[in-house]
Formats: structure tokens, sequence, C-alpha cells
């Protein structure tokens, strides 16, 4: 029986992965909305997309708190402020 081999992640880089699937997602989002006619699936994308935007507004604040307290992993956390910085593709 082979042994499973697991590999260890770090917070930053599972945040990292957390902000670009918002990314993706909200950009989803957005084209499902130009393209919806019906008033409360938009209501509920709508929200969805803001949920979303306020996920990604508090892992920026976390990511700069990080950065503000000295974190060892400096480049990390730059990349993780960078990504959660860029503007949205619309």
């Amino acid at each position: 029986m082979k042994d499973l081999v697991t590999t260890s992640d770090s917070v930053i880089a599972s945040l990292c992965r957390e902000v670009d699937r918002i990314r993706h997602r909200c950009s989803s989002l957005l084209e499902a909305m130009a393209k919806c006619s019906d008033q409360s699936l938009t209501c509920r994308l709508k929200k969805e997309f803001n949920l979303l935007i306020n996920r990604r507004s508090r892992l920026l604040e976390t990511a700069k708190a990080m950065q503000c307290k000295g974190v060892e992993d400096k480049l990390s956390i730059a990349f993780l402020v960078e990504i959660c910085s860029r503007p949205l593709p619309i």
C-alpha cells in the first residue's frame, strides 16, 4: 500500500487562491447581471457580488495589517496585497 503524501499549505497561499476565486466569480456575476432580465435573479446576483466584494476588502485589510506587523514572509504578503488590490475584470 502506497503512503499518502500530503503537502502543507500556507495560510497566505490559501488566501491568495481565495482572492483569485473571488475575482473569477465576480467576473462571472458581472457577465450574468449584464445578460439577466429577471429582476429577482439580478437582485440575488448583486447581493452575492456585494458579499464577495466585502470579503475581498476584508482580505485586503488583513493582508495590510500583516504587512504592518512585519510578518516574515514579506513577498507572499506583498503578493496577497497586490491581488486583493487589482481591479475586477469588467
